[in-house]
């Protein structure tokens, strides 16, 4: 009986005491910086890459490189020649583009991410590209969410929450969104305003230290490698002298290339395969589109108290849409810059002045690379606002938070946003 029970048993526990004297190996705190290794994990775009404390940390604590956060979603995906961080590799910036988000990452889901680098936001400065697609009338997806969720970022949040009215909404959230999670317990005793017990506490830091060595573990392995396949690659492309006017001339010459198999201006891989197969049932199919009601604006208030937290320098860039695609589909062009003022008027309110806004700018040639995202001479148009934010001095953050914008009237708020209160 011990023989048979040796067999059915004996590998689980030999697996498990493996994987104990790895975790138990491996440490933590010793982050060796590699700015190779750096720089992949900056453009990876991964799933592992974003939900990864160890890699962001040892990026943006890297003495001798500057890495900047770049929050977005899928706009970081498109690697064309002016892509912002082929644009920093080929004319050697003094920062690299740190890229953190994919499709379907907004507001709520960095607030999380940010969880896990509030030290390394302390101070410092970031880019937060914010589309207002995100302001849908049901806000986050919820697949999303979970799919760019770890639990690392939960236990960071649980463990520094005080009670406050932005821990609340932020844990209410998290349950709307994540309902099974193993973290429900705890997120609802925070949703409730209730303390973590002592036990709460044993647990998450318990949690904690696994999580950290497992992350630690994992981040030594580097899967997808868009630095040298993309970024590098494209860098070579541009010119060696740097120039506003080549690199204009560059874009348009590569857009009217890339999108000739259209009307649209849209890139000619994303039209057939996306947009030609279903062209008819596209038409007005935008009409009824609305991002004025949305809990996004709620979501977008945790972030901003976040940065204001950390006195973090936020450059925000709010895109267009492409104009002929909102033509064709009907979206209500009115109602898309009453959105754009909406989020503006929350940032500039509360002392968030950087803000580059090309909603406007839909109808420039090769600007957007296909129906919503930016890319060619819109890449070049973005780099002008953010490489001088960057690079030169700028007057420190003067925040002043306001938690009305963390209610459900603002969120639903569809007047003047300057007459809201």
């Amino acid at each position: 009986m011990l023989k048979r029970l040796w067999q059915i048993l004996g590998p689980v526990i030999c697996a498990l005491l493996l994987v104990f004297i790895i975790l138990g190996s491996v440490s933590v705190s010793n982050k060796s910086h590699s700015l190779e290794v750096e720089k992949k994990d900056a453009v990876s775009l991964s799933k592992t890459g974003f939900k990864s404390k160890y890699k962001k940390v040892r990026a943006l604590t890297d003495p001798n490189h500057r890495f900047v956060p770049f929050f977005g979603s899928s706009e970081w995906l498109r690697f064309d020649k002016m892509h912002p961080s082929v644009i920093a590799e080929a004319y050697n910036r003094s920062y690299t583009p740190y890229l953190l988000g994919q499709r379907g990452s907004a507001s709520l889901t960095h607030f999380y991410g940010i969880q896990q680098i509030n030290g390394e936001l302390k101070n410092k400065q970031a880019v937060y590209f914010i589309s207002p697609q995100w302001f849908t009338s049901k806000g986050a997806n919820a697949a999303a969410f979970q799919t760019y969720f770890s639990s690392g970022q939960a236990i960071d949040f649980l463990q520094s929450q005080t009670g406050t009215a932005y821990d609340r909404y932020a844990a209410k959230r998290f349950l709307k969104l994540y309902p099974e999670s193993s973290f429900k317990d705890m997120m609802e005793k925070v949703a409730e305003g209730k303390k973590l017990s002592a036990a709460d506490k044993r647990k998450l830091r318990t949690q904690s230290v696994v999580y950290q060595k497992e992350d630690a573990f994992f981040s030594r392995v580097s899967v997808i490698d868009h630095y040298d396949s993309k970024v590098v690659t494209q860098a070579k492309k541009l010119p060696n002298a740097f120039s506003y006017h080549c690199l204009e001339k560059e874009a348009t010459a590569a857009g009217k290339k890339a999108s000739s198999g259209n009307t649209f201006g849209i890139d000619n891989g994303f039209y057939d395969i996306r947009i030609k197969p279903r062209l008819k049932d596209l038409k007005n199919s935008q009409r009824k589109f609305n991002y004025l009601k949305s809990p996004e604006y709620n979501d977008l208030q945790l972030v901003l108290n976040q940065f204001a937290q950390n006195n973090t320098n936020v450059l925000f860039v709010i895109p267009p849409v492409n104009s002929k695609w909102s033509d064709y589909t009907g979206l209500n062009e009115d109602m898309y810059q009453k959105a754009v003022e909406k989020i503006k008027y929350q940032l500039q309110s509360q002392g968030f002045k950087n803000i580059a806004d090309f909603s406007r700018d839909g109808d420039k040639a090769y600007f957007m690379q296909d129906t919503i995202h930016m890319g060619w001479n819109g890449w070049v148009a973005m780099d002008k606002a953010v490489n001088p934010f960057l690079t030169e001095k700028q007057s420190k953050p003067n925040y002043q938070i306001n938690k009305q914008f963390l209610n459900k009237k603002w969120a639903n708020y569809t007047k003047e946003p300057d007459s809201f209160y």
